[in-house]
């Protein structure tokens, strides 16, 4: 029986027309990107035959009569049904069982009686491509020739026509195919003008599917090692000095070669093609390593390891989004939905600047927004920290259901698996939220902390103040809310809107635990303002 589960699977289904318990006819295909297929022998009652292949075949699931001489015709029938799965082989065999019962709906008393992971029915032909090329002739000597051949060798010269080959294939029988070949309609061949260059591709990468398990594939567990490897050595070149960084970066070339083997055949091309190859790969994934830690050091506010964790989460959370976001209807729609989902940001990006900016002056200093004459462009600039938290939270989230989805969780508890990630990915968009305006407070923490030092604070995203001393023009009708009006030390000044100024007063009430209760409101054309020298305490007498 369980060699039935292994036995090759024939396009239509074993039914014997004359006994009319099967449905005749061809079996509708299913997906053809799969990862995986599994074979289930299910056993089903008498008399409800027709109905379970009728359920089988509405959800595009394969079957055949299995013929065991030793069964009961009492008992059932035995189907073979073929389920061709888009994920992990861990928890493959589960998830083909539920589909096949699932399809049946509990209107056939069917029982699963063995299942099994099935490796391909043939081995696939490695492929190799050639690629048709101008001939060039840059002339000779010691540098001409290689960069000629360098150019060709990148596909620089290329007309845009290749023929593909059974096997890795050589020069001679590309050619020979090329001559063969009747025309197109697009570039002719001209052996008098044309050439071939082999792919750059090993023909065994071009197979349509590869039985080897995801921890032996090339590009599998070994290339996430080695980017997650070279993410980490760009973050440590870029805290290091520019000696230990001379010193150190020629690391990435030496390792190129070996990652190079990944990408390019060893058979068909020469060294400089591996190494360049494995350089473009190495060199791309360290200097993403090497800009993270850059825009993480600008952001601040976070310990080196948890900038390090964020960095290297970044593989496993855009693989996640792949899986979420492969063969569902998001991907079979993303010509018009990412700019729909892309749109919002010209009203959300403003709205989030605004929201900071407002944390920064009123909310810490207690001075309005309106205060700040800042220009429109810096809204956006100030809303791109907590709106990018936000859209990577979100990406978090997916990244967690293209997981659930691609080892088969999100199948068996959907409703669970759905409420459990969408209240995970709000509290974490909830926490970004809070992440990204928190630079506002520091920001004004370092305000205070500069005014009170006697320099002129640092800007916040437009938002400029300055030192300045003030002194009233009529002392006795001088209105300050709260007063009294401080003359004898410099105080912040913002930008003058209307018939009023606000002042921030870094010696007004120092053991308050509040700095807003330090803000001052007075009429503009009642004072006048002077700078205040650097580093001062006191602004001096008139």
């Amino acid at each position: 029986m369980a060699s039935a589960l292994v036995a090759p699977f024939r396009s239509r289904r074993a039914s014997d027309p004359e006994d009319n318990d099967g449905i005749s006819g061809e079996t509708p295909p299913q997906a053809a990107e799969f990862t995986c297929r599994a074979a289930v022998l299910v056993r089903v009652p008498r008399g409800e035959e027709n109905i379970a292949g009728e359920l089988w075949e509405r959800h595009g699931l394969q079957f055949s009569q299995v013929e065991d001489a030793g069964q009961d015709e009492a008992e059932g029938m035995l189907y073979r049904v073929e389920v061709r799965l888009q994920g992990s082989r861990w928890g493959a065999l589960s998830e083909a069982e539920r589909r096949v019962m699932t399809a049946l709906a509990g209107r056939v008393t069917a029982h699963i009686g063995d299942a099994t992971l099935l490796e391909p029915e043939d081995t696939q032909t490695a492929v190799s491509t050639w690629h048709v090329y101008r001939k060039t002739d840059w002339g000779s000597g010691w540098l001409r020739t290689p960069a000629a051949r360098l150019w060709v060798r990148v596909g620089a010269a290329d007309v845009h026509r290749r023929v593909r080959l059974d096997g890795p294939g050589t020069r001679e029988e590309a050619l020979a195919a090329l001559r063969r070949t009747p025309s197109l309609g697009g570039v002719a061949f001209n052996d008098t003008r044309h050439d071939v260059r082999p792919g750059i591709a090993p023909a065994q990468a071009l197979r349509p599917q590869d039985p080897a398990p995801w921890h032996t594939r090339a590009f599998g567990l070994p290339a996430m090692t080695v980017a997650a490897a070279t993410m980490l050595f760009g973050w440590t070149l870029a805290g290091l000095g520019l000696w230990w960084q001379i010193a150190l970066a020629p690391l990435l070339p030496a390792t190129a070669w070996r990652v190079g083997t990944w990408v390019a055949d060893r058979e068909q091309h020469s060294r400089a093609i591996i190494w360049l190859c494995g350089l473009a790969l190495v060199g791309i994934m360290g200097a993403c390593g090497y800009m993270a830690r850059v825009i993480f050091t600008a952001l601040g506010g976070m310990p080196e390891l948890w900038r390090v964790g964020l960095a290297l989460c970044g593989l496993p959370v855009l693989r996640g989004c792949v899986y979420a976001v492969r063969q569902s209807w998001f991907s079979r729609n993303a010509a018009a939905l990412v700019p729909i989902a892309v749109l919002p940001l010209a009203w959300v990006l403003p709205w989030m600047g605004r929201l900071a900016q407002g944390v920064y002056l009123t909310v810490c200093l207690g001075i309005p927004l309106s205060a700040a004459n800042a220009d429109p462009l810096w809204m956006y600039l100030a809303g791109m920290k907590p709106a990018g938290l936000c859209v990577i939270a979100a990406l978090c989230g997916l990244a967690a259901l293209g997981w659930a989805r691609h080892f088969y969780w999100v199948t068996g508890s959907k409703s669970y698996c759905i409420a459990t990630v969408g209240t995970l990915t709000v509290m974490m968009m909830t926490a970004a939220m809070i992440l990204g305006l928190s630079s506002a407070t520091t920001a004004a923490q370092r305000t205070a902390a500069q005014a009170a030092a006697g320099h002129d604070p640092s800007a916040f995203f437009g938002i400029n103040a300055r030192l300045v001393c003030v002194s009233p023009l009529d002392e006795a009708k001088t209105a300050v809310q709260p007063g009294p009006l401080p003359t004898g030390h410099p105080v912040l000044a913002f930008h003058s809107t209307g018939d009023e100024t606000w002042l921030w007063d870094p010696q007004r009430a120092k053991g308050t635990a509040n700095p807003a209760d330090k803000a001052l409101r007075v009429r503009t054309d009642q004072i006048a303002t002077r700078p205040a020298e650097r580093g001062t305490h006191t602004c001096p007498a008139l």
